[in-house]
């Protein structure tokens, strides 16, 4: 990397080769450390999803810290980034004939208002590394700068500059895509999900090609749902106990693959596009089951929908309602479709969940008659077959009592 004039502005340039990807103009290069730490933004979110990365883990930073600190012939993959299209200018090489190469050349972007448009696309957490292996290093320095005026030594002070010199001149591949959107850069995050595993709520939020996903996030932050509204968890893949969540948004959109097809189903191909060229009755379908369903099914869920209701009432009363649990709701998800392809009221299936003993230390519990629950124990099995077994369980009884 070169740092020049330009028209009275100051403008980074990197040689690399030009590739097309997706329909997207990418560059291939390599940045130093030095280089990287100080053009690509070290904007994190340890809280939230924000922009086009996951949340961020302090901890996953501080492997990578400590790996590459403790090992010298140390290796890390390839940094994606995101850049404004409009901020980049291509200059190609000549060809050996003299025309200009669509390959080979560099690039400039100015340091105002060009390097501020980049976006980490994956690699945050080594890049927050490096900032820290370097940060650590200068600190260091500090101090055996100290100690060498007190006693003259200064062998430990050599050896860090010389570690910190030897760190700043090391390079790592970057990958830098002319996308700025934050839409499509999540997407991009998502596909690439595809080959490698992340969390279920990032891929969740980010997949917007799948409709469950889409409508579960919808459901969630549109308002569409009293039920739903501020219930359901947008960072982790599972509720705390001591929140007011019922669901994370992954497990909301699984809810709504099984309302569409049913417990155990597969979304396949076929399926997923259904479910997108009827997205609104996939809408539809998640308020029928949250805000008319669930509410006459349970005392609990009604009081939800209250307008006086208590602050902080699922998180208060988690331990008391098991129908509070993500497996429990999944069951009332697999209930709602096996009734309805029976063609056959809902108010009779909910009635009869209304009238069963959902007490977990009863001995008429209806989760302990159909193996949710191990006696004695009061924590809900929520293995697939268990589940599966009590929605069989709950479904005969009901069509019996209403024969």
């Amino acid at each position: 990397m070169v740092t020049t004039r330009k028209k009275k502005q100051q403008v980074v340039e990197f040689d690399v080769h030009r590739y097309q990807q997706g329909g997207r103009t990418a560059y291939s290069l390599v940045m130093d450390l030095g280089t990287l730490d100080d053009n690509v933004p070290n904007f994190v979110s340890r809280d939230r999803i924000e922009k086009a990365n996951r949340r961020f883990i302090d901890e996953h930073a501080r492997r990578i810290a400590d790996y590459i600190y403790d090992v010298d012939n140390w290796v890390l993959g390839a940094i994606l980034l995101g850049i404004a299209p409009d901020v980049v200018e291509f200059v190609p090489y000549p060809e050996e004939d003299g025309s200009p190469s669509d390959v080979s050349g560099y690039i400039q972007i100015p340091l105002s208002g060009g390097t501020s448009t980049i976006s980490i696309l994956d690699g945050q957490h080594r890049r927050m590394a490096i900032r820290r292996v370097r940060d650590r290093l200068r600190q260091e320095i500090v101090n055996a700068k100290d100690l060498s005026a007190k006693n003259g030594r200064d062998q430990a002070l050599k050896k860090l500059e010389y570690k910190l010199q030897r760190l700043d001149e090391m390079s790592i591949p970057v990958a830098l895509y002319e996308e700025a959107n934050t839409k499509e850069l999540r997407q991009m995050f998502a596909d690439l999900a595809k080959t490698r595993n992340i969390d279920a709520t990032t891929k969740t939020r980010f997949d917007d090609r799948d409709p469950f996903n889409r409508a579960a996030v919808e459901l969630a932050e549109k308002g569409l749902s009293k039920l739903l509204t501020d219930r359901i968890e947008m960072e982790r893949t599972s509720p705390l106990r001591a929140s007011n969540h019922l669901l994370a948004v992954s497990q909301l959109a699984r809810c709504l693959k099984v309302l569409q097809y049913g417990f155990g189903s597969r979304a396949s191909r076929d399926r997923i596009r259904e479910a997108d060229n009827n997205y609104q009755d996939l809408i539809d379908t998640g308020i029928s089951w949250a805000d008319e369903f669930l509410p006459i099914a349970r005392e609990e869920f009604e009081d939800l929908l209250s307008s006086d209701l208590e602050e902080n009432y699922v998180a208060m009363h988690r331990a008391k309602y098991v129908s509070f649990s993500v497996p429990v709701l999944e069951v009332m998800a697999g209930c709602f479709y096996e009734w309805q392809i029976r063609r056959r009221p809902l108010y009779e299936l909910a009635d009869w969940i209304r009238c069963s003993d959902f007490n977990v230390e009863s001995e008429e519990c209806i989760l302990l008659k159909s193996s949710m629950l191990i006696p004695g124990d009061s924590t809900v099995v929520s293995r697939n077959q268990n589940k599966r077994a009590t929605i069989n369980y709950i479904i005969n009884q009901a069509l019996v009592a209403n024969s």
